[in-house]
């Protein structure tokens, strides 16, 4: 086999030490992946708050040391934003006032000034309903 051929079958291996790979990665799954970890079959994809990701065999990474990688976000932009709140119970919907990243036991995100969650997802307009609109 002539090495243009081969080159042509060879497939990307994304890594996760470099900035474009991952961006480039994370371009081409769904919105809703938000975290990636090592599996034996390939990776698993994990979507918002679902308790089982899904297993994508087709995509190759190079993990290094690491088992697990997160889709960036940055939660103080979305101070004042409308969304889903988890404690652990089940979802609610509320505003994110205020973002703790440091806390140990995971209550990051202040739902409506008062009520510490341990996950926050930003609600669609589709997923809301005002009053007067049909």
């Amino acid at each position: 086999m002539d090495k243009e051929r081969e080159s042509k079958m060879t497939q990307r291996i994304f890594d996760i030490e470099n900035e474009e790979d991952m961006k480039f990665l994370w371009d081409i799954l769904p919105d809703d992946a938000l975290k990636i970890c090592k599996d034996v079959m390939g990776c698993q994809v994990w979507e918002n708050r679902k308790e089982i990701g899904y297993t994508l065999e087709m995509i190759k990474i190079n993990w290094h040391d690491k088992t697990e990688i997160t889709r960036p976000v940055n939660y103080e932009d979305m101070i004042g934003c409308v969304g889903w709140f988890e404690k652990g119970d089940f979802p609610r919907i509320g505003i994110l006032t205020k973002v703790n990243g440091n806390d140990e036991d995971g209550y990051c995100y202040c739902m409506n000034n008062n009520i510490w969650c341990k996950f926050f997802t930003p609600a669609k307009k589709s997923e809301l309903k005002f009053w007067g609109e049909d």
